[in-house]
């Protein structure tokens, strides 16, 4: 049996029985922001004895499902390996946008910072794999033109980041690992090494950690393609066009479900989405919103969480007959007018008009299942029979504008594990990079020329184009359509369940460890 061995600095110190005191009073209760120190508060995850303030540790969580059985993790505090001059490695796991941990107003949000100076001198020695775990997020290398900022707020170049620090710490830059879920970043990475002239390189992975995350969850799934189609079948009188799942608002995704409302397509499809209040509390304080739940967004500002509530759920109810409703709509309006990428178009022009806008709102709330905030559309909760309702996805990823990335989160996932064709407000170039990890897309069944149109309001009007085409076929050719694509949904079922991807990730880890362990 092979060991991983992995340091922590301060694996003696979280595992008092006042840990959970400790870390109220240092990191602002059991989510701080930024860089996670590196400590047993986070490892062992699945001790019930202890309660851990972060489990993004990604890679430990992935090497322990997948090798357990012949490959023992050891973790031990940084001083014992130290002491007997042994090899390990060294998680620093990230939460949040890069923004948190590439400096900013916070020196102990500073990549490095809240390694221990015994450890860093070690790692200085290069017996140390350190490793920068942000494979939850595909946030790109290069964040900084006007499309990603306006997804997920402007960052620092982080190749930069990390070379400029770890040449500040002197620490071996081929002993360091950069985890990453974006699709675009190793290639990205290359390029930049190539551009700058860098001999010596780090180690970029792609790290897929949603199909992790999913695949552990669902393997209870037993239904196949056929249950699938033969419940289509027999309940065809009832079957919607497609599924269309909002739990968070963000300005595409709403832009997109007012194109569905122009369009006449909402009553074609299953389609939940709650106005949050804190969207709107800048124009009615009266609403009286509880300032204390604000949280860091990916930008490092504070912010209200953008996932509704039952009270908003209740609010939005009262939106038809509501006075202050054309505020409202006066407000996404002109938010819209801002944006200046969505409904520039002549054919997207009317999408964003306020009439429409108020149309679309006196419809809130859009719900699927239960008439509650907690299952419209969560990562750990979901019913399959949406899906069987249902012939196809629309679906809004977490991050749609930005063309330096491509990301699947669990929406893209949920998908293919339910036998559903999809198409909707992606980043550019995702299903070709579907097709790279084997996957197979949809064409001709479905247009995808969206893919290839990095301009979103071009991509979002092809998108809509290709909405009203599929809802105007009659349900009966639609599930002969549905049955056409068996091949395509079997296969793409079949490829995730394998779980190639992240065996490869895994073994390029593996083999740098091994490497560095001698």
């Amino acid at each position: 049996m092979s060991e991983i061995k992995f340091g922590w600095d301060y694996w003696d110190y979280t595992r008092q029985p006042d840990i959970r005191k400790i870390i109220k009073k240092d990191f602002n209760g059991f989510s701080p922001d930024g860089v996670y120190p590196n400590d047993s508060d986070t490892l062992p995850l699945f001790d019930s004895n202890f309660q851990p303030t972060n489990a993004w540790h990604n890679i430990y969580n992935i090497l322990q499902h997948h090798y357990d059985g012949y490959t023992e993790l050891e973790n031990k505090d940084t001083t014992e390996y130290i002491k007997n001059n042994e090899t390990f490695i060294y998680v620093i796991a990230t939460n949040g946008g890069p923004t948190l941990w590439c400096g900013g107003d916070s020196e102990r949000n500073t990549l490095f910072h809240n390694i221990k100076e015994h450890t860093k001198e070690y790692i200085r020695k290069g017996k140390v794999l350190v490793t920068i775990d942000l494979s939850f997020e595909g946030f790109p290398i290069n964040g900084e033109d006007k499309l990603s900022i306006l997804d997920m707020g402007k960052h620092p170049n982080l190749a930069e980041v990390v070379h400029r620090r770890a040449e500040e710490e002197k620490f071996p830059i081929e002993n360091i690992v950069f985890l990453s879920a974006n699709y675009k970043d190793v290639d990205y990475y290359k390029n930049w090494c190539k551009r700058n002239k860098i001999e010596t390189p780090m180690n970029w992975i792609l790290l897929d950690w949603c199909q992790r995350a999913i695949s552990s969850d669902y393997k209870h799934l037993t239904d196949r393609f056929e249950d699938h189609f033969n419940y289509k079948k027999d309940n065809l009188d009832k079957m919607k066009h497609y599924l269309c799942l909002c739990r968070r608002l963000k300005n595409s995704r709403l832009f997109h479900h007012l194109g569905l409302n122009y369009f006449n397509l909402l009553d074609k499809g299953s389609v939940s989405c709650i106005l949050p209040r804190r969207e709107i509390s800048h124009l009615f304080p009266e609403l009286n919103i509880d300032k204390s739940k604000m949280e860091m967004d990916h930008a490092g500002t504070k912010t209200f969480s953008d996932c509704a509530n039952l009270e908003d759920y209740e609010f939005n109810k009262t939106l038809k007959d509501n006075e202050i409703l054309d505020d409202i709509a006066d407000d996404f309006y002109f938010r819209f007018k801002h944006l200046e990428v969505l409904g520039r178009t002549k054919y997207l022009y009317k999408v964003r008009d306020k009439y429409n806008i108020r149309d679309f709102l006196k419809k809130l709330p859009l719900t699927v299942d239960r008439k509650t905030h907690d299952t419209l559309d969560s990562f750990h909760h979901w019913d399959s029979k949406l899906y069987k309702d249902t012939m196809f996805s629309y679906i809004y990823e977490t991050w749609s504008l930005s063309n330096n990335m491509v990301f699947f989160s669990e929406k893209i996932y949920k998908a293919i594990l339910n036998f559903h064709p999809f198409l909707g407000m992606i980043n550019s170039d995702t299903l070709k990079f579907m097709e790279r990890n084997g996957y197979k897309s949809f064409s001709p069944f479905i247009d995808e020329s969206y893919d290839d149109e990095g301009d979103p309001d071009i991509r979002s009007e092809l998108l809509l184009k290709e909405m009203q085409r599929l809802c105007e076929m009659p349900i009966n050719k639609m599930l002969d359509w549905y049955g056409d694509q068996s091949d395509i949904l079997i296969h793409n079922y079949d490829v995730f369940m394998n779980n190639t991807h992240l065996e490869k990730s895994t073994k390029q880890f593996l083999k740098i460890w091994e490497n560095i362990n001698g």
